[in-house]
């Protein structure tokens, strides 16, 4: 991507609002306009969006680290509501880059951390190092897991120095920046469980991620 094409390559962050029942509660107990955040390579043609999210469309709360495919955010029909893009300073994206590149083996295995998600509603922090949400996930790719202040969506864009280019939809940022989101995760919505065994799947991973978390309280 070049400076003519309105943005240049980079990294970035996306926060965006969709048209589901999750995002309006996120947006509802954060009070914010947006409720998901990724981090964004903006590279060889292509915006690449890294993020902790459900595994797949039949599963909202049964998350982990995902690359997300432009698929994830024209919803079936342009349910992302709006998003908006936000260039980071050259030193923060160094570090990212480096940080994502040390620590992605490590986030492959961690799953979606709904108790933070809950408490961030409120002010509060439920931190883990084997769950994350999507806020949680880009502060510590961006270091800046450890600062206490940096709770919501907003903390981070502010701690991090990022500044808004752009603003609008899907469509209109890749016009914008003279890429296409890439479709990494083209199979997203063909993941598809049946009702029951989706129930059942988000309940064994959120039980799975409370049980990491009770056992890191107890081992400090």
């Amino acid at each position: 991507m070049s400076e003519a094409g309105g943005v240049p390559d980079g990294v970035y962050l996306l926060s965006s609002a969709a048209d589901t029942v999750i995002s309006r509660l996120i947006r509802f107990g954060t009070g914010g306009e947006h409720g998901h955040l990724a981090v964004v390579f903006a590279e060889d043609g292509q915006l690449k969006a890294y993020s902790f999210a459900r595994r797949r469309w039949s599963t909202p709360l049964d998350g982990a680290f995902v690359e997300e495919g432009r698929e994830r955010y024209t919803m079936a029909g342009g349910r992302c509501s709006s998003l908006a893009l936000f260039r980071l300073p050259p030193p923060v994206q160094r570090l990212t880059r480096e940080r994502l590149r040390r620590l992605r083996p490590q986030l492959e295995g961690c799953l979606y951390n709904l108790p933070d998600a809950v408490a961030s509603a409120v002010g509060l922090r439920v931190r883990s190092r084997e769950a994350y949400t999507c806020v949680a996930f880009c502060a510590l790719a961006l270091g800046l897991d450890q600062r206490r202040e940096v709770i919501s969506l907003r903390d981070v864009l502010r701690a991090s120095g990022a500044k808004m280019v752009y603003r609008g939809s899907l469509a209109g940022l890749e016009e914008f920046a003279g890429a296409r989101f890439w479709d990494g995760d083209s199979d997203f919505y063909s993941r598809r469980l049946a009702k029951a065994r989706a129930v059942a799947t988000v309940v064994a991973s959120q039980s799975r991620a409370i049980g990491r978390i009770a056992r890191e309280r107890v081992s400090g």
